[in-house]
């Protein structure tokens, strides 16, 4: 069960390494919770770093055994755990909360968290996965890409209240990845993607062009039509600004 055990540390260079680094000797079980009062070396998705000050970010990660899932049905992973981010900030606060294909969690277009999904391997096989959480609880710059939920809330944020209010969550979103609920999660996914068909604007291979995100095809890319056609993409094939 996710959330069965938390490891609090004062200092980390990354949740996600020192998750690893447990996972190498075998002190590692599922569901354990990582979470670092301040992470000096976090990466975040296309090798973007998620640097953390004492007390302002929530900064987690989380290892889970899914053996369970297929590699066909593997990318719904990703789906699961935004899912769960998702949910979780919106508990705190009243702005609607999106997702930004792949793993951004944003606020009135503002990244709010970032997600870090690790597989790990063992003879071939996909064995488990180290989710990397970060969620800025207070803002630490003036980057007018990001927002922080100290603005939406005067609540006073506990990394740890969050942490076990994700693990639930996650444990829901899990539960239904084992039960092979699949069209659920799409669905539930698609009525939250950021932008949605939305005229956009978007970067491909350096040249911007406008479209509609359309939503995920059937092995985790996204669908952005152009002129009418819909054309999949990966992670690194397409890009938005905002």
């Amino acid at each position: 069960m996710i959330g069965q055990k938390f490891i609090l540390l004062d200092e980390v260079d990354s949740t996600n390494n020192y998750t690893a680094k447990l996972l190498s000797e075998g002190k590692m079980a599922h569901g354990t919770v990582i979470l670092a009062d301040k992470q000096t070396a976090g990466r975040g998705q296309r090798g973007n770093s998620w640097h953390s000050a004492s007390g302002k970010q929530f900064t987690g990660s989380i290892y889970a055994a899914t053996a369970f899932l297929s590699v066909e049905r593997y990318w719904y992973l990703n789906l699961a755990v935004a899912l769960a981010v998702q949910e979780t900030i919106q508990r705190f606060i009243s702005p609607d909360v999106k997702i930004k294909w792949p793993n951004d969690v944003l606020v009135n277009d503002k990244k709010i968290a970032g997600i870090l999904i690790e597989t790990q391997w063992n003879s071939g096989s996909i064995v488990g996965a180290i989710i990397g959480v970060g969620i800025n609880l207070q803002q630490e710059s003036e980057l007018p890409s990001s927002c922080s939920i100290s603005e939406f809330t005067d609540q006073e944020m506990e990394t740890l209240e969050i942490a076990r209010q994700l693990a639930v969550l996650l444990e829901l979103q899990f539960e239904r990845l084992r039960q092979g609920n699949w069209t659920a999660i799409l669905n539930d996914y698609h009525a939250l993607l950021w932008k949605k068909d939305v005229l956009i604007d978007a970067r491909i291979e350096n040249d911007w062009q406008q479209g509609y995100i359309r939503g995920i095809d059937g092995i985790g890319n996204l669908l952005f039509e152009i002129n009418g056609e819909d054309q999949s993409f990966g992670l690194k094939e397409i890009a938005f600004s905002y």
